[in-house]
C-alpha cells in the first residue's frame, strides 16, 4: 500500500474544481493531498510566461467559446481587491454594438490622419472576432462617485480600485490563455467617447473604461519579448 501511495504521488496533483459560476463557499476538493508543490508552480509558470498579446485570430470564435469565457470572468472576480468594493464589470460586445463601435473609432481616426486611414482601420477592427470591454465602477459597488474617487490620493479607493481592475484583466487573458484562447488588451481614444458608453450601455459619471480585451483563437502567438531588464536589475535586498 505504500508503494502504492508513493507511485500515485509521483504525478501532477489532480484537482476537482466545482462548475462555474460558483461562490466562495463552493467547496474544492483536493484528491491527492500530497501533490508537489513545484509540479503546480510549473503549471502557474508556464501559463504566465505564454500569455501574449495576440494581434491576429481566427475570424469565428472557438466551440464553446461562451463557457470559457464565463469561468475567465470568474477567475477576473477573485483578483485582489484591498476595499472589497469589487469595481470590475463585464461587458460582452454583439456583432451590432461591435459594428457601432468599430465604426465610432474609425471616424476620430479619419478625423485626424485621414479618410484612408480610417478605412484601414475599420477594415483591422471587424476582424475581432470576441470583444470585452472592462470597465472599473467609480466610488466603490454602488458605482456612485464621491469619497475615494480622486486618483491622485495614492490612499484613495479609486487607485485601489483601478490597480484591482488590472489585475483582474491579468486573470481574465490568464485563465482565457490556459484554455487555449488568446487576448489582446487594449484603450485608445474611442474608449472615453460619450458615444462609446452610449452604445456599451454604461454610465460614464459611474464606470470609466479599464481595457477593451478582444479575444479568441490566435492564429499566431508571437515569442516573448526580451527583456530590458535582469533580475538584479529589479529585485533590491533591503537588510
Amino acid at each position: 500500500m505504500l508503494l502504492l501511495l508513493r507511485s500515485v504521488c509521483a504525478f501532477e496533483p489532480v484537482i476537482k474544481s466545482p462548475s462555474y459560476p460558483f461562490t466562495s463557499a463552493s467547496p474544492i476538493r483536493v484528491t491527492c493531498l500530497c501533490a508537489r508543490p513545484e509540479a503546480r508552480f510549473r503549471e502557474v509558470q508556464r501559463n504566465i510566461r505564454t500569455r501574449r498579446t495576440i494581434n491576429s485570430f481566427a475570424p469565428t470564435l472557438p466551440p464553446k467559446w461562451e463557457r470559457s469565457l464565463e469561468r475567465a470572468i470568474s477567475a477576473a472576480t477573485y483578483a485582489p481587491n484591498h476595499k472589497r468594493s469589487e469595481p470590475w464589470r463585464f461587458y460582452l460586445l454583439g456583432p451590432k454594438a461591435i459594428a457601432t463601435v468599430c465604426q465610432l473609432n474609425a471616424d476620430i481616426v479619419s478625423s485626424t490622419k485621414g479618410a484612408a486611414a480610417g478605412e484601414k482601420k475599420l477594415a483591422r477592427w471587424l476582424q475581432m472576432p470576441g470583444w470585452l470591454v472592462v470597465t472599473c465602477a467609480k466610488g466603490g459597488d454602488d458605482g456612485t462617485a464621491g469619497a475615494g474617487s480622486n486618483m491622485e490620493d495614492p490612499m484613495g479607493l479609486a487607485r485601489e480600485d483601478y490597480a484591482a481592475c488590472c489585475c483582474a484583466v491579468q486573470n481574465l487573458c490568464l485563465s482565457l490563455n490556459s484554455q487555449g484562447m488568446g487576448t489582446k488588451w487594449t484603450t485608445g481614444a474611442v474608449n472615453f467617447e460619450t458615444r462609446f458608453a452610449e452604445t456599451v450601455g454604461f454610465a460614464p459619471d459611474r464606470e470609466y473604461v479599464v481595457g477593451t480585451i478582444w479575444f479568441g483563437t490566435p492564429l499566431q502567438t508571437p515569442p516573448p519579448p526580451s527583456k530590458k531588464r535582469a533580475l538584479e536589475d529589479v529585485l533590491r535586498r533591503v537588510d
